[in-house]
């Protein structure tokens, strides 16, 4: 029986973060894994179900280091969690699993993983000791993550996409309408921002993608008299344009052709200017003229998505081969 233990920033309800899951488990079961133990947030633990996959508390240690002794591979699954923007103990709590897995001589795969920001000289020291270790190795999500790896020494790095991409397949069809969805997690001053989408023909839409951006989303809806949606996955595919504070937001935009406007996201822009160099729909700030700007130049844009979706289908075979090769050498 082939076993994995998957972890990242799992039961939180954010949107980009449970679609990473959903394509992480798909992946490996793609790649003949009978077991897979999910580190979730605690109070997921108990409802969820799923065949083959055995939920963990992930703030429960003896439980996790029961797992990492059973599974022949870990397995980091998307997203942006060596970073410590959002805090060092965040960085520390997941360069702990990896350890621990180090420790208990087991492969290390960070899926589609970015780097960064890493502002504190520990965090950086952490990150290049897990880079350099043999048994560790690291998929890029970005070219900027990628370049990063190679230079701290890291012994097995490689360049693919986001793991989200994947959801390209089960994405479901949804009729485009005139709507900006506003995907936004902290208050903007939106008054040019919607009257530049009246002016363009477009209604707008305040969308949540973590249960974090509500508040925000509530005391924008009453100032503006907006509506908030409650589904946010089919909000984005019908929307003509996307405005988002959130890499996710933008990249399900981009999977159905509809252009975006990112706001101050270096995640974003280091992910997107590999496939739209040129892309005028970056704001390095959260400024609403540059917003209503952004909207008025992209307001009749298309975007093409074949690229990164080939990228992600050579990723998701790479990654198949690579986990087939950790087991059989874990068993041998």
């Amino acid at each position: 029986m082939k076993r994995a233990m998957l972890f990242g920033y799992y039961g939180y309800d954010n949107l980009g973060d449970e679609l990473l899951c959903e394509e992480s488990i798909r992946l490996l079961k793609e790649a003949r894994f009978d077991r897979i133990y999910l580190l979730l947030k605690r109070d997921k633990v108990k409802d969820f179900s799923q065949p083959q996959i055995v939920p963990i508390d992930r703030f429960n240690p003896f439980k996790i280091l029961m797992a990492i002794a059973k599974s022949d591979v870990i397995v980091c699954g998307g997203g942006g969690i060596l970073q410590d923007q959002t805090s060092v103990k965040s960085l520390l709590y997941y360069a702990s699993i990896v350890l621990t897995s180090l420790m208990f001589r087991k492969p290390v795969l960070l899926l589609a993983n970015s780097l960064g920001p890493l502002k504190h000289k520990l965090s950086k020291c952490v990150v290049r000791f897990l880079l350099s270790k043999k048994n560790v190795f690291f998929i890029a999500r970005d070219e900027v993550s990628y370049r990063y790896a190679r230079i701290v020494g890291a012994k097995n790095a490689s360049l693919g996409t986001d793991l989200a991409i994947g959801a390209i397949e089960r994405l479901p069809n949804c009729e485009k309408q005139k709507k900006i969805s506003l995907c936004l997690k902290s208050e903007l001053k939106l008054d040019i921002v919607i009257e530049t989408a009246k002016l363009y023909g477009f209604e707008t839409i305040l969308v949540p993608l973590s249960p974090q951006d509500r508040p925000a989303c509530e005391k924008m809806a009453r100032k503006y008299g907006l509506s908030i949606s409650n589904e946010s996955m089919k909000e984005i595919l019908r929307s003509s344009l996307v405005v988002s504070q959130r890499f996710h937001g933008c990249l399900l935009a981009c999977l159905v052709g509809s252009p975006f406007v990112s706001l101050n996201s270096s995640k974003s822009r280091r992910f997107f200017e590999r496939y739209f160099p040129k892309y005028e729909g970056f704001c390095a700030k959260e400024d609403p003229t540059q917003i209503a700007l952004a909207i008025a130049k992209l307001s009749n844009s298309r975007l093409e998505s074949s690229r990164m979706i080939e990228d992600f289908k050579k990723m998701r075979d790479d990654v198949i081969a690579l986990l087939k090769t950790l087991t059989k050498r874990k068993r041998g």
